[in-house]
């Protein structure tokens, strides 16, 4: 039986431009034909060892999808699934099973991260780890109110982890990683962020948790984009309820009213304010 293809083998492919999907398909004999008619596929290789030769040095961990380390989490979402995977910090927290997401939108208001806050507080103080993607508004606050109380929490984000984005919060990087939290990307070194990077780590999100918590974002938001996707893999979703529904908390509003084309439920379960 042939061996499995190895880590730079798989970043090489990515840098080759093939798609996910096709990287989990690969066998080792089709990588190696592909190599021999693609000379510039050698390149790639040079390239993904010397990324990860960097990456060693700074203290980032990867895994590919056949390696024993990989979580089986992201392994059940099928050709959603990244092929590889970067983490620096508490690598302990990839198999946690009580991992919850508290996530909305970057320009909430005053009280969208007023609630986002509570909600990282409420979670972890009842043992959960609090996943976001370490944006500003929402998620920040969500991270502090779970650091706040002693809490781990996981950053899922959308560039190399030589890079913090936003750079404004580099000193909440720091402090994730200071008090045992996980940052994780499907990016390597040298790879910044941008929408459409942004859009697909929020499947990572979705699937490394058993719920996911909506805090506040407007009617068009990237974090509906998590929403679905926790949908998709069956994960539980939930949205704050806020009495009053205005341009901040309206994609809150249509979550709640909207039903399942196949339950005929509500796509999400409301949390209401009194509670947190």
């Amino acid at each position: 039986m042939k061996r499995p293809l190895t880590i730079d083998e798989v970043l090489a492919l990515q840098y080759f431009g093939m798609e996910n999907s096709g990287i989990l398909k690969m066998h080792l004999n089709t990588f190696e034909k592909l190599l021999n008619e693609n000379p510039i596929l050698e390149e790639y290789l040079d390239k993904a060892n010397s990324v990860l030769d960097r990456q060693e040095e700074a203290g980032v961990i990867s895994y590919v999808w056949t390696d024993a380390e990989f979580p089986e989490k992201l392994r059940k979402i099928g050709n959603d699934c990244s092929p590889i995977i970067h983490l620096k910090g508490n690598i302990g927290l990839l198999n946690e099973r009580n991992a919850v997401a508290v996530i909305g939108a970057r320009a909430a208001d005053k009280e969208g991260n007023e609630v986002a806050y509570k909600l990282g507080r409420k979670y972890a103080q009842e043992g959960n780890v609090i996943v976001s993607g370490l944006a500003l508004g929402c998620d920040t606050s969500a991270h502090k109110g779970c650091l706040d109380v002693g809490g781990k929490t996981m950053a899922i984000v959308g560039n190399g982890l030589d890079f913090c984005h936003p750079k404004e919060n580099k000193w909440l990087e720091h402090r994730i990683l200071q008090d045992e939290g996980l940052i994780l990307s499907e990016q390597p070194f040298g790879v910044k962020a941008n929408p459409s990077r942004l859009v697909a780590r929020n499947r990572l999100q979705a699937a490394m948790l058993k719920a996911v918590i909506l805090a506040q974002c407007p009617e068009k938001s990237g974090s509906l984009h998590t929403m679905r996707f926790a949908r998709k893999y069956g994960k539980e979703s939930l949205a704050v309820k806020f009495p009053v529904v205005t341009s901040t908390n309206a994609g809150n509003h249509t979550l709640l009213t909207q039903l399942s084309s196949t339950s005929g439920k509500p796509l999400a379960t409301p949390i209401l304010l009194n509670t947190l």
